[in-house]
């Protein structure tokens, strides 16, 4: 196992990836503390008493758990160590009673863009490439608002789904709050050491 970020950064792409598939899924907490869960856990009640606290890509290899927003970080700092392009997409639903939310990495490699998988994602890097990025967000959103359209049904609106792109630092420690507010275009926060 993978213990530091050099030897993660090492790695060639497509073993890299396979790394990032070895992660478990879950976040640190203000505390410190590593709460691992299933990608498909509720963890509204568990982030309440145990408050999120965004982890510098050191803290995922070390611990060997991040959530997507984390892992995208570790993705990003993957990809610029290597030179290679790459964009970042927040995609969020949000109402009164219902709030998703994704962070997703696109990279281009070998003159095409690919969804660049996390520890969530069933997907394979390299498995389907686009000559358009504008393609490759749209095959990874489409699927992302028909889950939510499943699930909502009637309910689904338009107006409360945001996709962006972005390209701001996040500052390792930060809140769930803080985070959202980042990523969203809200605020600019300063980076906690």
């Amino acid at each position: 196992m993978l213990r530091s970020l050099d030897a993660v950064l090492g790695l060639k792409i497509h073993a890299f990836f396979g790394y990032i598939k070895t992660l478990r899924y879950g976040y640190r907490d203000t505390d410190g503390r590593i709460h691992v869960m299933n990608v498909s856990d509720d963890y509204g009640g568990e982030k309440e008493r145990f408050p999120y606290a965004f982890s510098s890509p050191e803290e995922v290899v070390k611990d060997n758990c991040g959530w997507c927003w984390d892992v995208a970080n570790l993705i990003l700092v993957y990809c610029r160590f290597h030179r290679l392009d790459c964009k970042s997409y927040f995609m969020e639903y949000r109402t009164e009673t219902f709030h998703q939310t994704h962070t997703q990495v696109f990279v281009r490699y070998d003159h095409l863009w690919y969804e660049a998988p996390d520890n969530s994602s069933p997907a394979t890097f390299g498995s389907v490439g686009f000559p358009d990025l504008r393609e490759c967000v749209q095959a990874f959103v489409g699927p992302f608002v028909s889950y939510l359209k499943s699930v909502l049904q009637e309910n689904y609106a338009e107006e409360n789904f945001l996709l962006r792109e972005f390209s701001c630092e996040i500052g390792r420690g930060i809140s769930n709050d803080e985070y959202l507010a980042l990523v969203r275009g809200e605020k600019e926060t300063e980076q906690k050491s």
